[in-house]
């Protein structure tokens, strides 16, 4: 089991925060928007997370997707029974408890879920290619979760898009081959709630863990509980303010980058005595995308190359406590 350390409280917000408003609005100039890619580098080179201002993300989209979530976990359980998450459609209600940490030694993380995928309809021939993708399942309540959803993600992909670019350019790498790797992607997110836990409480919401996609983005969240860890073993409050977005690096980008964006565990304990919602975007490529480095490795990175389809399925399913990742490639170690 942890030791109390573990679940210490963490320190102070540390995280870098860069406004994004010249990337996203017309006129910046050239001097702007490279002093910009330089801020965005340096956190994802330094802490793997960054809080991004001046997203240009509408308010009142974020005020409906919360609206939206608040709702799917307002309504009456008994609603999910058929629409619960399966092994062969990583889509749909999960339970609460329902997932342990994947060394599955630890007691089920705490919280309840919605996950959805980029939606290909049950016609479309990517679906013989690969059994990842298909139509969604949404929750069969009077809300219109639906468009809620949809408006919001489209919002994502357009950050998604602008950061990565950013991230790129920053790296000296084709920046238009790179989104090209996000066509027909794998990319997901997925609706969250915690229950509420007590100020001593010593129980994950989430398992520390490290994100195993290109980039996560999370809209600010009015119930704090997210963490971050150091590069010193610390664990640091990861809030951030209403009109901000939390962005970090995952594993893919790390590998794709030579080990220049640094992938950072985190993990979530709610101890607010409050029910915590959130709903993290992540981006991941297409499934026939062989994930490796695009410049020279720096010294000590030594990751294997994956395929991101097959690795996205080693990973989703190792959420099963009777299942196992044995792909050397995928590193989810144990960041207790």
């Amino acid at each position: 089991m942890p030791t109390a350390a573990a679940f210490s409280h963490p320190m102070p917000l540390a995280l870098p925060k860069v406004d994004i408003s010249s990337l996203v609005t017309p006129g910046a100039s050239e001097t702007q928007t490279t002093a910009c890619h330089a801020a965005l580098f340096d956190a994802m080179a330094n802490t793997g997370f960054v809080i991004l201002q001046g997203t240009g993300v509408p308010a009142d989209t974020l005020g409906a997707m919360r609206a939206a979530v608040k709702a799917v976990f307002e309504a009456p359980r008994n609603h999910y029974r058929d629409f619960q998450v399966q092994k062969d459609n990583y889509r749909g209600y999960v339970p609460l408890g329902y997932f342990t940490p994947n060394d599955g030694t630890q007691r089920p993380d705490q919280y309840e879920a919605w996950k959805l995928h980029w939606n290909v309809s049950p016609e479309d021939p990517l679906r013989q290619r690969c059994a990842l993708y298909g139509p969604n399942r949404w929750p069969p309540i009077a809300h219109d979760v639906r468009s809620a959803v949809l408006a919001y993600w489209a919002a994502m992909d357009q950050l998604n898009a602008t950061v990565l670019r950013a991230l790129a350019q920053a790296l000296g790498m084709d920046a238009d081959a790179v989104l090209a790797l996000l066509d027909q992607p794998l990319t997901n997110m997925t609706l969250l709630n915690y229950p509420p836990g007590s100020p001593d409480s010593d129980h994950w919401g989430i398992h520390p863990h490290k994100d195993f996609n290109f980039l996560t983005f999370l809209a600010h969240d009015p119930v704090e509980g997210l963490e971050v860890r150091t590069k010193g073993g610390e664990w640091v409050d990861a809030g951030c303010e209403p009109d901000e977005y939390l962005v970090n690096i995952g594993d893919m980008l790390e590998l794709l980058s030579g080990g220049r964006l640094v992938s950072t565990p985190h993990r979530v304990i709610n101890r607010s005595g409050l029910q915590r919602q959130a709903f993290p975007y992540f981006s991941v490529p297409r499934f026939d995308v062989t994930v490796e480095p695009w410049l020279p490795p720096v010294a000590g990175f030594e990751r294997a190359a994956l395929q991101s389809g097959a690795a996205s399925h080693a990973i989703w399913y190792s959420n099963w406590p009777d299942e196992a990742v044995s792909d050397k490639a995928i590193d989810l170690g144990d960041y207790r």
